[in-house]
């Protein structure tokens, strides 16, 4: 198992021994439940550059060794100008020391490391993340003090990434775990993002699977969701609602007044406002019709 913190700062090197700059970063293709090691970030004193895996002869802790003496090609004085491909992640910027929600424990966690994992055919994969604090002390060099810490995995295709580009192309991947979650788990998701990330995950779901999860969140949660999304959109979800649950949330739009459109932050109070898996009543109405 290789942690991807070890291989960051390696040498690059070309097959007759040039150096080509360190590495800075590896990028994965999101296609599959545990993507692949698609290119790798290099930097020289010139710039940062990416190089396809399929130029690497040898992936070694002790430095990368090209298989050719080709040159480390365009780089860009920003790193964060990459040309990137639509569902292409960088692992250290997107995952790295960010939080992840696991979906199936129902819980949010910060990786402190991410775990890959050698093929047969010589090809990196990422296998999961650990969140652990036996991680964060290897980082520090003080490994020895992290075993008295119980190690914790969490497979990569059991987590939601919250970083900006990470949550972005999850939606946009149909093989993430967030569009393989029943209504409870796509309930317990949602109060664990922030407001924008879970009317984005709404949205996407679509009108009913969106009522579904929905009508399992605390009423708090329900209603800063159905405040935040547009008002059609939000329409339509409460049509797929039942009855009592519908009327509450449209005398809600109805009435609402401009402060209640602000985005806050983070769904206020989720260890409280946790889902209910056997939630039957509808959410309090707190208005009676005109």
């Amino acid at each position: 198992m290789l942690v991807l913190t070890r291989a960051i700062g390696q040498p690059v090197r070309s097959a007759s021994g040039v150096s080509l700059g360190h590495v800075k970063d590896l990028s994965v293709r999101l296609n599959g439940d545990h993507p692949r090691v698609y290119r790798l970030v290099v930097e020289d004193r010139h710039g940062t550059g990416l190089l396809p895996w399929t130029r690497v002869g040898h992936f070694r802790l002790s430095g990368i060794e090209l298989s050719d003496d080709a040159p480390l090609g365009t780089v860009v004085a920003n790193g964060d100008d990459l040309d990137l491909l639509a569902d292409e992640l960088l692992l250290r910027r997107d995952v790295l020391d960010c939080q992840i929600v696991d979906v199936d424990r129902h819980r949010m966690a910060r990786v402190a490391n991410v775990l890959l994992t050698a093929r047969p055919d010589g090809q990196l994969e990422v296998a999961a993340v650990d969140p652990s604090l036996a991680a964060v002390f290897d980082r520090l060099g003080i490994g020895r003090l992290g075993k008295r810490f119980r190690g914790d995995v969490i497979d990569w295709s059991d987590l939601h990434l919250t970083s900006s580009r990470g949550h972005s192309i999850q939606l946009a991947t149909t093989s993430a775990a967030v569009h393989r979650l029943d209504d409870q788990a796509l309930a317990e998701l949602l109060t664990r993002l922030n407001l924008e990330d879970a009317s984005e995950v709404l949205l996407d779901a679509g009108p009913e699977r969106a009522a579904a999860a929905l009508a399992r969140t605390h009423p708090e949660v329900g209603e800063r969701l159905v405040l935040a999304m547009p008002d059609v959109d939000a329409s339509r979800v409460i049509e797929a609602l039942p009855k009592p649950t519908a009327h509450h949330y449209l005398h809600l739009l109805r009435d609402r007044s401009p402060l209640t459109r602000r985005r806050f932050f983070r769904l206020r109070g989720w260890r409280l406002n946790r889902p209910s898996a056997r939630r039957t009543q509808p959410p309090r109405d707190t208005g009676t019709d005109k």
